[in-house]
């Protein structure tokens, strides 16, 4: 069993290496998209401080097999996957080939496709041929076997009298959120934000904080600034390369837990009154 609470500073494989079987309950993530065509691959423009993302399409889907293939030992059997994936204006068709890959190479099934608006997009007007993108994927898997018990905390809303036919609180495949919490020149500015974590959680966590969520691309720390900042208090762990991401985490996360603090100091007090 590996530390709760923790990001480290390695490789995910590494990290998972170390996992128990089943001993994550989501794993919630956005990786590096793979901008091959792009000359440098983002090195000179720092979008990240340390990661080159420019393997090759056939070793990036291959990467993403091997990845849900260990996703597949250190998730519960009931677990879920929210991978947020985009597509670069050079390689359009990239994210459905990964779910190809993923679906037929894996244990994984792919069951929804959340639709997420962001607040601005991708590429400014000054393309002629591209629309600009101001939403990305979050593709929803379950494990093959759990396609009809995987977990999602839907609730039910009401129970037909007749039938006995159970109806389920609505939540749509559309979901609004943040770009970003903050921009971090030089390290990553390639995230979404701790508001679409919460939002995630919301419906496929658990309750109380008996639930882990991982996060092997943990980039600045926004997934478990997420877990801090969600009301289902989820343990969380984190992988990732850079040392200068992994304290930059490490501080935001102290800020957030400290406004929480005293936030709840400052409620008890109100209704103490």
């Amino acid at each position: 069993m590996i530390s709760k609470n923790t990001i480290f500073n390695e490789d995910c494989f590494d990290t998972m290496s170390r996992m128990d079987d089943g001993e994550v309950d989501i794993i919630l993530t956005s990786p590096p998209y793979n901008m091959t065509k792009r000359k440098g691959g983002y090195a000179d423009t720092g979008r990240y401080d340390v990661y080159q993302d420019w393997k090759t399409e056939e070793e990036y889907i291959g990467f993403t097999t091997k990845l849900f293939n260990e996703f597949a030992r250190v998730v519960k059997p009931e677990g879920t996957v929210l991978y947020n994936f985009g597509y670069s204006i050079e390689n359009p068709s990239l994210p459905y080939k990964l779910v190809a890959s993923i679906v037929n190479d894996t244990d994984w099934y792919i069951v929804d496709t959340i639709c997420w608006k962001k607040s601005s997009g991708l590429p400014f007007p000054a393309n002629q041929y591209r629309l600009s993108r101001n939403w990305e994927f979050v593709w929803v898997f379950c494990k093959k076997s759990h396609i009809d018990n995987f977990f999602i905390d839907k609730g039910v809303a009401s129970v037909s009298e007749k039938t006995g036919q159970k109806y389920y609180n609505v939540y749509y495949n559309f979901i609004e959120a943040r770009n970003n919490d903050e921009k971090t020149p030089k390290l990553n500015q390639a995230t979404f934000s701790s508001e679409l974590v919460v939002k995630l959680l919301t419906i496929y966590g658990g309750n109380g904080n008996n639930f882990v969520v991982y996060d092997p691309f943990m980039g600045t720390g926004t997934t478990a600034v997420g877990c801090v900042e969600c009301p289902k208090q989820p343990s969380y762990i984190g992988s990732e390369i850079s040392k200068n991401q992994v304290e930059y985490s490490k501080e935001r996360l102290e800020k957030c837990i400290a406004t929480r603090k005293n936030t709840f100091v400052q409620d008890v007090e109100k209704h103490s009154t």
